[in-house]
């Protein structure tokens, strides 16, 4: 079964420990991003991996190869840790060699990215970025790859045994959304190693359980 992953998109550690107590024995994990990680995030995240909370610490590292080194040292032992491809084969090499007792996912493309934009800076469609991106992701040896959902299902098909981190997709498109998004119901084809990342759809619903469990039915969780 695919696993879920609930995204934590608030800087308020109290906000954030209140959805874990609330939602942790319907998910797999729960992300952490940079906005609430740099607000007192070690601690807290060192709390709850001994209180057997699986994280999903989403920091799209991405500097030189060295600082991305150092940078790594120090990180708990969480799930799962993203760097950004953009970044290179060496930088994403040094992270798998740095931790090799960590799940490294390299993020393809940002999903709220233009295609006007990625034509102009790499002269590439999106779609082949994610692809370059998704290959270097298997040829440094990186656990799997962070994907916008409507590209998943082509990354799939090209590397089968690279595994995927899906996020934009939703039951229902928010008037907030500002990237392209797939419905869920599309994504019931992945596998039991991949990942797919839910957030505001559920911590911003009147009833945060009762749509999770509507996303996990349709996924058939």
């Amino acid at each position: 079964m695919t696993r879920i992953c609930l995204a934590l998109n608030t800087f308020d550690w109290k906000e954030a420990f209140d959805i874990i107590d609330k939602l942790r024995d319907e998910v797999d994990m729960f992300k952490v991003g940079i906005p609430l990680y740099i607000n007192d995030g070690k601690k807290n995240v060192e709390s709850l991996i001994k209180d057997g909370v699986r994280i999903f610490l989403d920091l799209k590292l991405y500097d030189i190869p060295s600082v991305i080194s150092d940078s790594l040292k120090s990180l708990p032992k969480v799930d799962l840790i993203t760097v950004h491809g953009l970044g290179g084969y060496e930088m994403v090499r040094s992270a798998v060699n740095e931790r090799p007792d960590l799940k490294i996912a390299v993020v393809s493309i940002l999903s709220s990215t233009p295609e006007n934009w990625a034509g102009l800076i790499f002269k590439k469609n999106i779609r082949k970025i994610i692809m370059a991106i998704s290959r270097m992701a298997v040829e440094t040896g990186a656990w799997g790859a962070v994907v916008p959902g409507i590209h998943a299902r082509h990354v799939r098909k090209t590397f089968k045994a690279l595994n995927l981190v899906v996020v934009g997709a939703r039951m229902r498109r928010g008037k907030d959304d500002h990237e392209k998004v797939i419905s869920i119901d599309k994504l019931k084809w992945l596998g039991d190693k991949d990942i797919l990342v839910i957030g505001r759809e559920v911590t911003k619903s009147r009833k945060p359980l009762d749509t999770l469990r509507e996303i996990k039915e349709r996924l058939g969780i």
